[in-house]
């Protein structure tokens, strides 16, 4: 009986081991799941969603206020505390990641075939591996000049243009999980608010911001960066940063980045950039998108640098807010990521719809890097940085958006430049973020 709980992955993951090997597992107890009034409303808005092809539409969607914020993440940890309880009594050591509605247990295959006999132990899966999208640093030298004292990037999206009477991004605070960050860089000096690691069960690991390679120090950047050398690199440069390291070296297990997930969303973020992710579509990701989503937070992640064709979640996610990359000229960089999401199971049901939702400036984007320095990077990870820093401008444009997620996202989706087909496609999904336009239009809505 134990074994007919057990994944496929995680069966594959025991018989690799030794009997004395410690193994990490996600169990998930038999607690409620997503009421059906929840499903019932953020169902036609994804349907919806996919089925609009002016921006009027996109931004008639928003039919009600949705935040949820602190009430809502209060009443969800305790009722999966309650549901987690007989599980943590059976598994000493063992810890909740009450976002993802999952017990992270470390032990030997015996142990763990052990508890998945206990009663309230409904599936036993593996703890996967998400990585940074693989990304190419090219020559400082040949990148795109700047803009009238900004990278090419911010100039394309309008950001500097929103600076003056929209907003700057002050008062927003953006959840930042990554290699870590240089808090000492002179871009970044004083954008920090909040810095915690995870170490690979999910658990708090006490040390001092550091960065492990250069991709989460360039993310920052361009999601919060002063002007460095006459250049204006960030989006939102008076927004402010909590960054969780979860992915030391470039790689970190679920638990490592739920962990660094609900640290985040604790510490009152706005908006979550997630420049990570793993190959393919995982259902695994459904229920820690809503929670966040649910929770006020809007979600932006990279779509992936795999190709056309392809996608990675969290990106590819119904909920999260999935981001490709494009060059100077407003066309789709060749390795970003997209494709159909083809009756993808949901929450019970089968769901079809295109990713990326939208895409922003990811060729040759210069940002900072650990110890004082510029480089360019190429990929989707940059990409997300942008559309994250635009959410933040949106944000401090109109702070009644805080906390109200869709509203932000329906508004930041209905304000694209669309250079690709009418409608959501697999390249540019609605089209290219527009900072401006989408701040403006926040006011307008409130």
């Amino acid at each position: 009986m134990a074994a007919n709980k057990l994944s496929a992955r995680f069966q594959e993951t025991l018989a690799a081991a030794g009997d004395d090997d410690q193994v990490m597992a996600l169990v998930r107890t038999r607690s409620p799941q997503p009421g059906r009034e929840t499903l019932e409303r953020l169902s036609p808005m994804v349907n919806g969603e996919q089925l609009a092809t002016r921006r009027s539409e996109l931004l008639g969607l928003i039919t009600e206020r949705y935040g949820r914020g602190d009430q809502f993440r209060a009443n969800l940890r305790n009722d999966t505390a309650e549901a987690h309880a007989p599980v943590l009594e059976a598994a000493p050591g063992a810890h909740s990641l009450w976002l993802a509605d999952a017990v992270l247990v470390t032990g030997t295959r015996s142990e763990l075939l052990s508890l998945a006999r206990h009663e309230r132990v409904a599936r036993v899966e593996a703890n996967p591996v998400l990585r940074i999208p693989r990304f190419l640093r090219t020559p400082l030298e040949d990148s795109p000049e700047a803009v009238d004292g900004s990278t090419w990037g911010l100039a394309c999206i309008g950001a500097p243009e929103t600076w003056g009477g929209l907003g700057r991004g002050e008062g927003v605070l953006v959840g930042h999980l990554d290699t870590g960050v240089d808090a000492s860089h002179p871009a970044l000096a004083g954008k920090v608010a909040a810095f915690q690691e995870f170490d690979s069960n999910g658990l708090p690991v006490p040390s001092a911001p550091h960065d492990t390679v250069d991709h989460g120090t360039h993310t920052a950047g361009t999601i919060v960066g002063r002007t460095l050398r006459g250049i204006n690199i960030g989006v939102a440069p008076d927004a402010r940063l909590v960054s969780a390291l979860v992915l030391p070296g470039g790689e970190g297990t679920f638990a490592q980045v739920i962990a660094g997930m609900q640290w985040a969303i604790g510490q009152g973020v706005h908006v979550m950039n997630m420049s990570l992710g793993g190959s393919g579509y995982e259902p695994l990701w459904n229920l820690p998108v809503l929670n966040t989503v649910q929770s006020g937070v809007v979600l932006v992640a990279s779509i992936g640098n795999a190709g056309h064709g392809t996608s990675g979640g969290p990106g590819n996610d119904g909920l999260a807010i999935g981001v490709g990359a494009s060059h100077r000229l407003d066309a789709v960089a060749g390795f970003s990521g997209g494709q159909t999401m083809d009756s993808v199971p949901w929450f019970g049901a089968r769901v079809t719809y295109n990713k990326p939702d939208l895409v922003a400036p990811g060729v040759q984007v210069v940002s900072c890097v650990p110890g004082g320095g510029l480089a360019a990077f190429n990929g989707t990870s940059v990409a997300a940085s942008h559309v994250t820093g635009a959410v933040a401008l949106l944000q401090s444009a109109e702070p009644g958006l805080r906390g109200d997620a869709w509203a932000t996202r329906a508004i930041l989706l209905g304000t694209v430049e669309d250079f690709g087909e009418a409608g959501k496609d697999q390249r540019f999904g609605f089209g290219r973020v527009d900072a401006r336009s989408s701040a403006a239009q926040a006011i307008a809505f409130c």
